[in-house]
């Protein structure tokens, strides 16, 4: 019989990526959470064999329901959202009391949190830390911690692949270097420790496909590949504030006094989510995220995905 695998966030980036590495592949019958009815049927349209949950990861009932009878869980919480801390703990705490049922079948939780959690003027990377301190303090040992920097492909390549005058309209400043990671690396280093599972145990894992590159960098590779210039957009705090909030959460921009609350994550507390954006804005209008891209390459048993490689396979995908 197939082991339970619990499964957050299973409609996000980094997920999309992983599930289809696991479904049907005889280990793992995967439970994903959804977080609303409609990703829910979305989750279920996709993915027929698996069991979807609807939960509340802000609820310590919903969360103990989730890991009912599961052997593992690959965590992974909305992206800067105010209640992170307590999903991640709940999640825990749900993991914790599964470990102590008679017959217990919990054998792993493999976070997803982000690198240099010290970095604390980063409110989300703040957060996460708090996760994984409650993490290490728990009675259990059998975790992983994935560390990985950010995604290479968020880099809006198709569409301005698809402009006959590229443009890139940028969040924050582009000129600092920062490493990046491919989320085809991540989600198959994912699926490699949730199925070696206990040589990784009490492990944390910085991930980064890439040395660090600055973006204005990327803009010259896209550029020589393309055979077109990209005009670069730098805009004001307020603005990138805004348009990165309505890349995390769609329509609405929570914190602005009239408009709506960001709808995919469902957050109620809206300023919160604004001073995260802005201070990820500022943070990286002075400076980069940096790492190493070894342990990566460890992991994989071979090269990370570069950038070059990365462009290659987006516009091969389209073409």
């Amino acid at each position: 019989m197939s082991e339970i695998l619990v499964i957050t966030c299973p409609g996000g980036k980094q997920c999309s990526r992983l599930i289809p590495l696991l479904y049907n592949k005889g280990k793992f019958q995967l439970r994903l959470a959804a977080h609303s009815a409609k990703s829910a049927e979305k989750l279920k349209d996709l993915y027929p064999d698996a069991e979807v949950v609807t939960a509340d990861l802000q609820s310590l009932s919903e969360c103990r329901r989730l890991l009912e009878g599961a052997t593992a869980i690959n965590a992974v919480l909305p992206s800067l959202h105010s209640h992170e801390k307590a999903m991640g703990f709940n999640l825990i705490d749900a993991a914790v009391a599964e470990s102590q049922q008679p017959g217990n079948v919990f054998k792993h939780f493999l976070f997803s949190s982000v690198l240099s959690t010290q970095h604390r003027t980063l409110l989300h990377h703040d957060l996460k830390s708090y996760v994984e301190e409650h993490l290490f303090l728990s009675p259990i040992t059998c975790w992983t911690i994935l560390k990985p920097v950010n995604f290479m492909d968020t880099f809006p390549l198709a569409k301005l692949v698809a402009q006959e005058k590229p443009v890139l309209d940028k969040w924050w400043s582009p000129n600092f270097a920062s490493s990046l990671v491919s989320l085809q690396d991540l989600a198959e280093v994912s699926a490699k420790i949730l199925t070696e599972r206990e040589r990784h145990y009490l492990a944390e894992y910085p991930l980064c496909s890439t040395t660090p590159i600055a973006e204005t960098d990327v803009v010259k590779i896209v550029e020589k590949r393309i055979g077109r210039k990209i005009e670069v957009r730098v805009p004001s705090l307020e603005a990138g504030s805004d348009k990165l909030m309505e890349f995390l959460y769609g329509t609405g921009t929570p914190g602005k006094a009239g408009q709506g609350q960001p709808g995919s994550q469902g957050d109620p507390r809206g300023d919160l989510v604004r001073d995260t954006v802005e201070r990820l804005i500022l943070y990286y209008n002075r400076r980069g995220l940096q790492g190493s891209p070894n342990v990566m390459r460890w992991l994989l048993e071979r090269e990370p995905t570069s950038v070059e490689q990365w462009i290659e396979n987006v516009l091969g995908e389209s073409s």
